[in-house]
């Protein structure tokens, strides 16, 4: 998987909250599954720095690990644990929802769109000849 977060950002913002000890493994797990959830949210996930929305989105991205680290580190009974989970969710996921729906995503219809198809029916095609069923065929097994 990939990431846009840097490890050692999502770290140090944890650290703030939780003095727990957990490895750069357990971090970039959380960063692949948090870039899972923008690439699924934004339609992209070939996210490159070259995008002017990927520095809001490693800051949304490494807010979300973050909260998912306290979450799982921390001491949940601490209410300021708890309330550091809440307002890091709530500002990166009102970010995320700002860069959505601010991103140039949107297609033309046209590009969906078919100009004209053509009837395939005779009686709406005149380039297909209707059938003639009053008369007999050599394949017609059945006499009609």
């Amino acid at each position: 998987m990939t990431h846009i977060s840097d490890t050692t950002e999502c770290r140090r913002l944890a650290r703030n909250v939780v003095t727990a000890d957990f490895d750069d493994t357990q971090i970039e797990s959380y960063q692949d599954k948090e870039y899972s959830y923008i690439a699924t949210l934004t339609d992209k996930d070939d996210w490159a720095i070259t995008d002017r929305e990927f520095g809001a989105l490693q800051l949304v991205e490494t807010r979300l690990v973050a909260a998912d680290i306290i979450q799982h580190y921390g001491d949940v009974e601490n209410p300021g644990t708890l309330q550091a989970i809440q307002i890091m969710r709530e500002s990166a996921t009102a970010e995320l929802d700002k860069i959505v729906d601010n991103m140039d995503t949107e297609t033309s219809e046209s590009e969906f769109m078919v100009d004209r198809t053509e009837f395939k029916g005779w009686g709406l095609n005149p380039a297909k000849p209707a059938p003639n069923r009053l008369s007999g065929s050599t394949d017609d097994i059945e006499g009609f």
